[in-house]
């Protein structure tokens, strides 16, 4: 099966997810408040969560950082037909070219979105890509998630989630985190997971709990 197929099928299963779910929004007033302050924003979400996101934030001008694997191409296929645009690069191959590319996007106001664990781990560890981004920038990492009621987790490196139509859905935004220009990488590297991890398990606790 051709890549651009596979992708198509990968498009169709996303759409039937979010047209048949219920989704609920959280703290959505962040981003509201950053839009009345005129501020872009970058997202950060772990590789694992990313799935459902491509639908929820569908054509918002988005640019994401996707991987130069043969996953990645799949990935860039996909969200291209959702509407977002993306720069390819990460960790270990292209990753300065694409970080600068990134901020040369920031320049003509694309919001930008990286999920800071990828493409290969390690599970839930910030990566220093999105925070020489944010530090370059000065843009606040707004952490997001979902999290699904009826979902099948792979038994992969980074646990994807894979929600199931018919379904009910949360998405979650956390409060930005801001990297100064002199702020220490190592201290902010911990509050980004930190922030991202809480926001995570809270929304899974809240799923649960329903």
């Amino acid at each position: 099966m051709s890549n651009w197929l596979v992708s198509i099928v990968g498009y169709i299963f996303i759409w039937l997810i979010g047209f048949t779910s219920r989704i609920k929004v959280i703290n959505n007033g962040i981003i509201e408040n950053l839009k009345k302050e005129k501020k872009n924003f970058i997202y950060a979400f772990w590789h694992g969560r990313q799935l459902f996101l491509v639908y929820s934030h569908r054509y918002r001008q988005i640019n994401i950082l996707i991987s130069q694997s043969q996953d990645g191409q799949l990935i860039t296929n996909i969200t291209r037909l959702f509407g977002f645009k993306s720069v390819r690069g990460s960790t270990s191959r292209g990753g300065m070219r694409a970080l600068v590319e990134l901020i040369h996007q920031v320049e003509k106001g694309d919001v930008l979105a990286f999920t800071p664990d990828g493409p290969q781990g390690p599970y839930r560890e910030v990566q220093p890509g999105v925070l020489y981004v944010a530090q370059k920038t000065g843009l606040p990492i707004v952490p997001l998630t979902f999290s699904a009621k009826r979902k099948k987790i792979l038994k992969n490196w980074d646990q994807f989630v894979v929600p199931f139509p018919f379904n009910y859905i949360i998405v979650a935004n956390g409060n930005p985190v801001y990297v100064g220009k002199g702020d220490d990488l190592a201290a902010k590297k911990k509050e980004l997971e930190q922030a991202l991890n809480i926001l995570t398990d809270e929304t899974d606790k809240l799923l649960e709990s329903s």
